[in-house]
């Protein structure tokens, strides 16, 4: 994956995710979203194929990109608890 600033300013931010699909930016827009800091999270690409999908992030009392770091741990954290939870269901 390849990850592109196409624009940042104080309270907005334009990610261009190369190589990426629904499935990773799904999961960041509906983890984001969960935040009152946030104005519109979203994310489009050009229809059929999604090869290089743009996340658009608006923000208030927050800069995007801390907010952005904030919620990649968050999911990180997420998968980390699946992986302890799944092996010991398994075990």
């Amino acid at each position: 994956m390849n990850v592109k600033i196409l624009k940042k300013t104080e309270d907005e931010l334009h990610v261009e995710f190369e190589g990426e699909s629904h499935t990773l930016l799904n999961l960041i827009r509906t983890v984001i979203l969960e935040e009152d800091r946030v104005l519109l999270a979203t994310y489009d690409a050009k229809f059929p194929m999604m090869t290089s999908p743009i996340f658009r992030l608006k923000t208030r009392d927050v800069d995007p990109v801390v907010l952005l770091n904030e919620v990649a741990s968050r999911i990180a954290g997420m998968c980390e608890e699946f992986e302890v939870q799944f092996n010991a269901a398994v075990e």
